[in-house]
């Protein structure tokens, strides 16, 4: 799945939401992509990034 993918689902899950805790519920998905993401690409991404992909890891932890 690529990550523009998972956007337009991610936005589209939102737009459906409908209760509060609909969306807290789609933001910890969101918070828990974004730590995978930066956490693979701080490990083995290209280096000019592995910073900014560690920052975007912790973010999301």
């Amino acid at each position: 799945m690529d990550a523009e993918r998972l956007v337009a689902i991610g936005r589209r899950a939102l737009a459906e939401c409908r209760v509060a805790f609909d969306v807290v519920a789609e933001a910890w998905q969101a918070q828990a992509l974004a730590q995978a993401i930066g956490g693979r690409l701080a490990v083995s991404g290209p280096q000019e990034l592995r910073g900014e992909a560690r920052g975007l890891s912790e973010a999301g932890g």
